[in-house]
């Protein structure tokens, strides 16, 4: 069992490197925004790469939706890649589209390989596919319900041309969605190859026992956690669409023996602007908090998810009707997620971390590009600080929770791009004091390099400070100012949508911090005086926090 159950493992992290490495686009060469993975032949997830944990879960919930709903196991083929990234048949938004591969043995079909891949445009009213306000879904780019894109080994010619068709880099879209396809090709013949090593009825058999060993081994994880309702509540700066109006988020996690039940139907009415979540997204958070407070070294298959429930209210924020816009869920799951651990800090309260920055502030830059006369878009995630942990410090200038995305490098970018880098550094004192300091926010600073370039940006934190812990101090939020420090300085909606920059304006932006873990007393005055050399902490929270000055040599 071990021996087969790491081989699919290695087939998913195979298939993952062999999509890195072909990739055309930016957001998935260098910052890895996607997953692959094999499943059996009715959807059940067998191993998942470890990329993102938004989609965990997610993948094998529209495989199950696809297989049940559109194609039977009679209608899949040979050659067949089945296409979709419609959020309400299964995919998380637009921008998201998965390619599942079926697996044929001797003409029995034995399962699937699939990827799921964030592409950097995929049309809708703004660069990147990412309006901070949209009001429908329609707003968002393209929509694919499940298609296939081939059919016995034959190219869909009118799908890829609606495609081209559709979205402002097609050579970059159509080339992920190759790449898509490589990794999908290779998985396929590794999964071939262990069936015919081990014969099909060997491995179903082998298969079946590694979900219940994830299952068990999860299960007595969670018996080991105090039987108990454990709840918080959230906000979100507001929706893209109603400004400054808080969207309130709330969950109740039940240990109840050997299972977790989430409950979020205390969660706000769903939004006007596109901080919607739909079934599946929320379904991996739930995956994602089990995971970090049990047992991380679990084999990812579909028995660690069979302990879980999650409950959702339709109609509200997490569980929206048709046609409501989805392409902002990222923000809504990263604050789900801090919700979600500050919730199981009160049961687990040494385990979980403070506070962290809690989303990804988003920047997409689109316009001509005259080093290749074309369209370009520049789509970035910035990370910020994850929360100080009960022993040790956070980690700075990262993506958090079901992120886990890199970021892009400034000399790829400004090869690829009419942009440039002026300010790339961690940012000082965001991270909260505390006998354990909070992780930092990053600063950027970028100028453009052109005319007539679209601007949008999408991100939360920015009306609320990351949580300390057990006496640790609030992280900073963040802010985004255009041309900063000149008589032209304009500081800018945290969701500002389409705003047209010129050569020379440069973009500013912090990203939030996160909280501190236990009182800033504790903290050893080496370790304070340290955070000091390193930039870490500024003279003046050196003495106003700790009590501390540093002598000049």
């Amino acid at each position: 069992m071990e021996v087969v159950g790491h081989s699919f493992m290695s087939i998913a992290e195979e298939m993952s490197a062999a999509l890195q490495r072909t990739a055309y686009s930016s957001i998935v060469r260098e910052a890895l925004d996607f997953s692959t993975a094999v499943f059996d032949q009715n959807g059940n997830l067998i191993a998942q790469s470890d990329n993102i944990p938004t989609h965990l879960g997610s993948m094998g919930g529209t495989l199950k939706g696809i297989l049940k709903n559109h194609f039977t196991q009679a209608e899949i083929f040979e050659g067949d890649q089945i296409m979709i990234n419609h959020p309400y048949m299964g995919a998380s938004h637009s921008p998201d589209i998965l390619l599942f591969a079926p697996v044929f043995v001797k003409d029995t079909l034995v399962g699937f390989c699939g990827s799921m891949c964030h592409h950097v445009d995929v049309g809708g009213i703004a660069p990147g596919s990412a309006p901070g306000n949209a009001t429908e879904l329609y707003q968002e780019g393209l929509l694919i319900p499940p298609v296939k894109l081939y059919e016995k080994g034959i190219e869909n010619q009118t799908l890829i041309s609606i495609i081209r068709a559709n979205v402002r880099m097609p050579s970059y879209t159509l080339g992920d969605i190759r790449s898509q396809i490589s990794a999908n090709e290779i998985g396929k013949k590794r999964v071939r190859n262990l069936y015919e090593k081990y014969s099909i009825k060997t491995i179903q058999e082998i298969v079946q026992a590694w979900e219940t060993y994830s299952e068990n081994r999860i299960k007595s994880k969670i018996k080991a956690i105090k039987n108990g309702i454990y709840t918080a509540s959230g906000h979100l700066d507001d929706d893209g669409v109603v400004k400054n109006e808080q969207i309130q988020l709330h969950v109740s996690i039940e240990i109840l023996d050997d299972k977790m039940i989430y409950d979020f139907t205390k969660c706000a009415d769903q939004a006007k602007g596109p901080f919607n979540v739909t079934e599946e997204t929320v379904n991996a958070v739930a995956y994602y908090i089990t995971r970090c407070v049990t047992d991380s070294s679990v084999p990812q298959n579909e028995g660690a998810y069979k302990p879980i429930e999650v409950r959702t209210k339709k109609g509200t924020i997490l569980n929206p009707h048709f046609p409501a816009p989805v392409s902002g869920r990222y923000h809504t799951i990263m604050r789900l997620s801090d919700i979600c651990l500050e919730a199981m800090s009160k049961a687990l309260p040494d385990r979980i971390p403070a506070s962290s920055n809690a989303h990804a502030t988003t920047v997409a830059i689109g316009g001509n590009n005259p080093k290749t006369n074309d369209y370009f878009v520049y789509y970035e995630l910035n990370g910020g600080g994850m929360g100080a942990r009960p022993t040790k410090d956070g980690l700075s200038g990262i993506d958090v929770h079901v992120g886990n995305c890199m970021n892009v490098p400034i000399e790829s970018a400004e090869l690829e791009y009419p942009l440039l880098f002026h300010t790339y550094e961690l940012h000082q004192d965001s991270g909260g004091m505390g006998e354990y300091r909070g992780g930092l926010g990053i600063i950027r600073e970028i100028e453009m390099l052109e005319d007539q370039l679209t601007l949008t940006t999408r991100g939360d934190g920015e009306t609320t400070n990351p949580k300390g812990f057990y006496g640790g101090l609030d992280g900073r939020p963040g802010q985004k100012i255009l041309n900063r420090g000149t008589e032209n300085e304009q500081r800018l909606y945290g969701k500002t949508t389409s705003l047209i920059v010129n050569k020379g304006d440069i973009l500013y932006f912090e990203t939030p911090g996160s909280g501190g873990y236990g009182s800033p007393k504790n903290r050893p005055k080496e370790k304070v005086i340290q955070d000091y050399k390193d930039g870490y902490i500024s003279a003046k929270a050196m003495k106003e926090v700790y009590n501390l000055e540093i002598e000049d040599n």
